[in-house]
């Protein structure tokens, strides 16, 4: 990082005589004020650029100065470098480069009494905005405030940390809160444009209202179609972002069956520096009536309070203190409304156009943002499928998640109001807590499957996008493999490139043959006893005949010495991460070159992600 200077015109002064002595002493001393402030800028410039967490003093650079002039000059750059000592006073988390504060926490403005009835106000303010949102979304639904909450589930206990989570944000105006969609093509929004999208529409919707306290807010949609839950979670800093508050789990059609993923990917969070928040979304069920439930509007997947998922997500609220809560829209429309399935006639090819109708129980008319559920807005967008919402399914999902958090929003504001007419501190952020093991209700997951890996904090670089941190090409040493679109993707962001659906997924790799040599990519920091994963993308239904097995068909190497992979451990790895190699779990400590190259000349190797720890 550089520094930018801007000369500052200085005021007229009163011309007075000066000898001839007088100037060439003065002139003497303007070279000599250039030098020392081109050495002192030369100086900010390396320490800033080399991220130095602790810099030198200039104190004994003040012998040199005569008069009060030149002490102000270095007075002033001397503050220069202390503001780029701040700036670059972090570490940097290797798995994405974004750099994680370690220095104490900026504390809160020593405010005014006046400062304070000021930013009540504004407070006060804020509400009004959020109660005027919440009624609308109410109106627009036909719903009670009481039955909008019943979209919301909690794990015991844990509304009060993300409320504190989130009164911090709102003690210090113009900090932010960032939710990070995670999870498969359902949040991704294929079928739909990318604004129609449930994690677009709670960034919209949020974003007016924390803007409102004076907070600003960010969703970022990281979703990705045709992916499973790993290598996804190992890679989940990188992808999310380790700034991140909150973190939501969608990837309910891949699970199906398998918790012990599901446990894993809670893992890994674990291991998160920011310590977020979890929230299991149930996009993928279509909430739709449920046959045997009597008629009630009821989740298809299962995510009930009494769900194994829900089961294990209280435990692990209570033994890893994971603020954890689950988010589903059939209770809260079951409150008010029945299902009526229409006939045949309205259904389309493969039962994309299968069209509900939501009719009110008391016999009113039904709003129409809840009729016609199954119905896109545009036939042909691709990725339509009757797995998939509609727009107007996207839109109530992310319109009650929205309700909730405002509803959350308001009991920060709330506490943030009295602690300020109580004159208290302001609540410190919550902070990163490690853990390397987890076992709850008697059953220890990351014993029972060693291949998922788990508890293990991951250093990643991936080819896929979006992400928040590293790319492979941060990595790549060599230029003899070239970038290119996984083969199953190829036909799919063409077509979402001709229709300006907007999607963000984009499954990149690099890409080369056997002639092309040894793909080569440098680990950075890498643990004594370290574990390397490398992955390929997903190839859809199918993978081509003409790309070489990752297991059987690819040699791999660090720091030129072949490695001898783990074939019984690489077993297990297929039933959680068919498309990954294991390829060490004793990596020396330091800088390595992991390389790799397929064995059977012809053949296509494609790499997504290099992991290590």
């Amino acid at each position: 990082m550089t520094e930018e200077f801007e000369e500052v015109e200085r005021p007229l002064r009163a011309p007075v005589r000066e000898s001839k002595t007088q100037r060439m002493q003065q002139k003497s001393n303007r070279l000599a004020y250039v030098a020392i402030g081109a050495l002192v800028g030369a100086a900010i410039t390396f320490l800033c650029l080399s991220s130095y967490s602790t810099m030198p003093s200039l104190v004994d650079e003040r012998t040199v100065i005569d008069e009060n002039g030149q002490e102000k000059l270095l007075l002033s750059l001397r503050s220069q470098l202390e503001e780029c000592k701040n700036k670059t006073a972090h570490s940097w988390d290797n798995s994405n480069g974004i750099p994680i504060e370690t220095e104490k926490d900026s504390a809160e403005k020593r405010l005014t009494h006046k400062q304070k009835e000021s930013r009540i106000k504004e407070l006060w303010s804020g509400l009004e905005v959020l109660n005027k949102e919440q009624a609308q979304i109410l109106k627009d639904y036909g719903l009670t405030a009481d039955d909008a909450k019943k979209a919301l589930w909690y794990a015991k206990g844990m509304q009060e940390p993300l409320v504190k989570r989130m009164q911090a944000a709102v003690a210090r105006t113009g900090s932010k809160f960032i939710i990070s969609f995670t999870g498969m093509s359902v949040c991704a929004g294929h079928g739909n444009y990318i604004n129609e999208s449930y994690p677009n529409v709670v960034d919209a919707m949020l974003k007016k209202v924390f803007s409102a306290v004076g907070v600003m807010f960010e969703a970022r949609n990281k979703c990705m179609g045709g992916t499973y839950t790993f290598p996804y979670a190992w890679c989940i800093k990188n992808i999310a972002g380790v700034d991140t508050d909150v973190v939501a789990w969608d990837f309910g059609m891949m699970e199906a069956g398998r918790p012990h993923l599901t446990d894993a990917y809670i893992s890994q969070l674990l291991t998160m520096p920011n310590k977020p928040a979890l929230v299991f979304m149930a996009g993928y069920a279509n909430n739709l009536l449920d046959d045997q439930s009597g008629g009630a509007i009821t989740s298809v997947r299962g995510y009930r309070s009494d769900s194994y998922r829900m089961r294990s997500a209280t435990v692990f609220a209570k033994e890893a203190h994971l603020p954890t809560h689950a988010f589903w829209i059939a209770p809260a429309l079951g409150s008010k409304y029945t299902q009526k399935k229409l006939d045949d006639s309205h259904r389309g090819k493969g039962g994309i156009d299968n069209f509900i109708a939501l009719e009110r129980k008391d016999g009113s008319p039904t709003p129409p943002l809840l009729m016609n559920l199954r119905e896109y807005r545009k036939r042909g967008l691709p990725g339509q499928a009757s797995w998939h919402p509609a727009f107007r399914e996207h839109r109530v999902i992310g319109a009650l998640f929205s309700y909730n958090y405002m509803d959350l929003l308001k009991k920060a504001v709330d506490a943030e109001i009295n602690r300020l007419r109580q004159k208290t501190s302001a609540p410190p952020p919550l902070r990163s807590q490690l853990i390397e093991k987890i076992k709850w209700s008697g059953k220890d997951t990351c014993d029972k499957h060693p291949e998922l890996l788990c508890g293990k904090s991951f250093q990643c670089a991936t080819g896929y996008e979006p992400r928040e941190g590293h790319g492979l090409v941060d990595m790549v040493e060599n230029d003899n493999y070239h970038k290119a679109l996984a083969p199953a993707d190829n036909t799919a962001i063409r077509d979402v490139i001709n229709f300006k659906t907007g999607y963000l997924d984009r499954k990149y790799a690099y890409k080369g043959k056997r002639s092309d040599g040894l793909l080569s990519f440098r680990l950075h920091h890498a643990s004594e006893g370290g574990t390397v994963v490398v992955c390929e993308p997903t190839y859809g239904w199918r993978k081509p005949e003409d790309i070489a097995d990752l297991k059987s068909g690819v040699e791999f190497y660090i720091d030129n010495k072949k490695q001898t992979l783990d074939e019984k451990l690489n077993k297990l790895m297929t039933g959680v991460a068919k498309n990954c190699v294991l390829v060490t779990s004793n990596c020396p400590k330091g800088g390595h070159d992991i390389q790799m190259k397929p064995v059977q000349e012809g053949k296509w190797f494609y790499v997504s992600f290099v992991m290590w720890t």
